[in-house]
């Protein structure tokens, strides 16, 4: 598009770009882009990761109850193992991938979504964190496409439950703090012509000026230093 305005001025730069535009919008109408459960494919990998992870955390409860490690240190090592457990079920999920179906598509297009929620639908949930910022170290190894437990549910519902407190509550934080902020700076007023700083913004003229604001505009309210 760069090199389209350069060589041919803005007026045709406008109607390719419109075009390019159409063109896309009837393609992609033509195509019927949608998502459907069978587009969702739960990786066989998924179920041996589990285990290899429930395996390691069993062996961790051990080492705990035995005395070996103490209550921080078997809460890290829980953590850690499910992490990694989620990071491989996340490349199971990329890798069987069909890279013709839609959610592949969407994803890797950037137009929708990306691997992480794919990986929530089709491979496993993973650790949640309380309301405190804390990470549950009870994992949620199912997906959305297979369904939660009752009890998975309940854990995932933390972060949604804090994200709309979040929301309320500090809005009004927010929009408090802006009205003092006002209150405090609206007696400082800019007197002189020149702040006296040493650092700037380049201005230059555009040589096509239907495409760029003219620079008296541009420059309006700004002191001038010439160089």
């Amino acid at each position: 598009m760069q090199e389209l305005a350069r060589i041919y001025g803005s007026e045709m730069t406008a109607y390719q770009a419109d075009t390019i535009k159409k063109l896309g919008f009837s393609y992609a109408t033509r195509g019927g882009m949608t998502i459907g459960i069978d587009d969702i494919q739960v990786p066989n990998a998924k179920y041996n990761i589990i285990d290899d992870a429930e395996r390691q955390v069993a062996d961790v409860e051990k080492q705990f109850r035995r005395g070996l490690i103490t209550e921080e240190e078997r809460y890290r090592e829980v953590v850690t193992i499910w992490q990694k457990a989620t990071k491989d079920t996340i490349s199971a999920v990329r890798d069987n991938l069909d890279p013709y179906r839609s959610v592949a598509m969407m994803a890797v297009s950037g137009a929708r979504g990306n691997i992480n929620q794919i990986s929530q639908m089709s491979g496993m949930r993973g650790l949640m964190s309380d309301p405190t910022g804390r990470i549950i170290e009870l994992p949620i190894k199912s997906n959305f496409r297979e369904g939660l437990s009752v009890l998975e549910y309940f854990v995932s519902t933390h972060g949604g439950r804090k994200g709309l407190a979040d929301t309320a509550l500090r809005t009004a934080d927010a929009g408090y703090l802006t009205r003092r902020l006002v209150d405090v700076a609206q007696d400082v007023i800019v007197l002189i012509e020149d702040c006296g700083t040493e650092e700037g913004v380049w201005m230059q003229t555009a040589d096509d000026a239907d495409l760029m604001e003219k620079l008296e505009k541009r420059s309006s309210g700004v002191y001038w230093r010439e160089m």
